[in-house]
């Protein structure tokens, strides 16, 4: 009777635990790293001070929600800041797509928006409040870079 109840008390918590572990597993991100890499499509390129300089964080593949939990990658003045937030200048490396840096995060709120290959030494509407980055996705109230 004993193991009987000890197994039923097992059964139970095990999953429960199993699920608070999972539950408070971190979210996934997008491909972060120091550089562009060829075989990918989209790829942006954040950098802490103004003029392309300091420390940066390249974003390849895909969108990014909310710029929260990454930081600059790179040696120089920023490295191991926040990304969100704290970003002066970008760089547009995508190809084909245009890439948009949001205010808010959602992809919400004033906006920069780079054309395919295009870069600014000192970001418009966002400079030091970029909360998310969209590539192929336009906003309302966007910057032009062109």
């Amino acid at each position: 009777m004993r193991a009987s109840r000890k197994t039923a008390a097992l059964a139970v918590a095990l999953p429960a635990a199993l699920a608070a572990v999972l539950g408070t597993a971190p979210l996934a991100h997008a491909d972060a790293g120091p550089y562009c890499l060829n075989e990918v499509k989209n790829c942006g390129i954040f950098f802490y001070n103004s003029g392309r300089t300091g420390s940066f964080t390249a974003f390849r593949g895909s969108s990014v929600s909310n710029l929260a939990g990454y930081t600059f990658l790179t040696s120089g003045t920023g490295k191991g800041q926040p990304v969100k937030n704290n970003a002066a200048s970008f760089n547009n490396l995508s190809v084909d797509n245009i890439a948009t840096v949001f205010y808010n995060s959602g992809y919400s709120g004033a906006c920069d928006t780079f054309a395919p290959l295009t870069a600014t030494d000192r970001l418009h509407n966002t400079y030091n409040e970029n909360a998310s980055l969209g590539f192929a996705r336009g906003g309302t109230d966007c910057y032009k870079w062109n």
